[in-house]
């Protein structure tokens, strides 16, 4: 099982809780974590997975569960080394997080799912998958599942927090409205409640609303915890992490597609992104390189459920915290004047259409 989806979302929460639900005591299977966010190298993955092996269980005396996290950076390397590994030990038990798909070619766009906040396919039979160089190639898979999670509704934003909150700010109107308006600001992520709480110790609902409620502020929100991972512990830090596994053309377009106020398509970017350095006859790739990172996702409906693809290409956004890491980074580099300018030049052609 292949757990994916965006940075801060809670892959690894979900595959922990998982695995320990499978037995108690005696009954509870080994489990062996390897962590991938050190490693940069198809020969050192390899070399983990070895060293993996020879710590499980013989096959038939206990069951085993090997957890890999972190696959996003060398996620080639990895699916090619648990073929490996699977062929070997049968009756092992695989959880994967990765903020990409292990079998997903550079062509494969992120499921749409209606509605669903978790997405699961199939994975079996043959499938592309990207190389440790980038490159793709079709392979025999063993079988498995892709189970892709996306950021909470609302609803469950609020449930969530509320879990984490003192007891004694549920109880004030005012503390609970606040916390509400927290949850609409940190846009679902899991990863971005737990941080908020955190500050609850030292403010009140109020001021830590206020503190989000500027452009960066969610970004620089950070959770003292020396047992979370380092990209674990703020968004900024999150967001970082994604941002160093982009090629340059997608850094580009994740800083200038920031200018967007709310939703745009793949014609819009193009009209307002593209230039020398982002050729509009290469933009394309790089737009939904971005989706498959999670940096740009499909447009919510009303009714809570995803804009569905059709014959026009489907309208996307950026999270909050993610447009103000962008923004950052077009502040760096030297564009944001130019950028919005072309922005706005876009908006009042759009508005004159729409009159027509």
């Amino acid at each position: 099982m292949t757990v994916t989806g965006p940075g801060g979302v809670g892959k690894s929460a979900l595959a922990a809780e998982a695995i320990g639900r499978l037995g108690r005591g005696r009954s509870a299977p080994e489990v062996l974590r390897v962590d991938m966010a050190p490693v940069r190298e198809p020969a050192a993955v390899h070399r983990r997975l070895a060293e993996a092996a020879r710590r499980l269980p013989d096959s038939g005396r206990r069951a085993a569960v090997l957890l890999v996290e972190t696959c996003e950076h060398v996620a080639g390397a990895v699916a090619d080394g648990l073929d490996a590994l699977l062929r070997q030990r049968t009756g092992l038990r695989v959880v994967v997080t990765s903020r990409v798909p292990l079998g997903g070619g550079p062509g494969t766009a992120p499921p749409a799912g209606a509605g669903a906040r978790v997405v699961v396919s199939a994975a079996a039979g043959a499938g592309a998958r990207p190389g440790a160089g980038g490159g793709a190639r079709r392979r025999c898979r063993p079988r498995g599942a892709t189970l892709r999670l996306e950021p909470l509704a609302p609803a469950d934003s609020v449930t969530l927090l509320e879990s984490l909150a003192p007891h004694a700010m549920l109880d004030d109107d005012a503390d609970r409205e606040a916390l509400h308006a927290t949850c609409a600001l940190l846009e679902g992520l899991p990863l971005a409640a737990r941080i908020a709480a955190s500050q609850l110790a030292r403010h009140c609902p109020d001021r830590l609303l206020e503190r989000i409620s500027r452009p960066a502020g969610c970004l620089d929100l950070a959770v003292e915890e020396p047992r979370w991972p380092a990209r674990q512990r703020s968004l900024r830090a999150s967001l970082r992490w994604t941002h160093r596994l982009l090629t340059p053309a997608e850094q580009l377009l994740w800083a200038r597609c920031s200018v967007f106020p709310g939703t745009f398509r793949l014609p819009d970017a193009t009209e307002v992104c593209a230039d020398e350095r982002l050729p509009p006859g290469a933009l394309p790739a790089v737009f939904h390189a971005l989706q498959r990172q999670g940096v740009l996702v499909l447009r919510e409906r009303a009714g809570g459920g995803r804009a569905a693809a059709g014959a026009e290409e489907p309208a996307v956004r950026m999270a909050r915290p993610v447009r103000a890491y962008g923004m950052e980074q077009l502040v760096r580099l030297g564009e944001e004047a130019d950028f919005q300018r072309r922005c706005l030049d876009w908006t009042m052609v759009a508005q004159d259409t729409s009159e027509d």
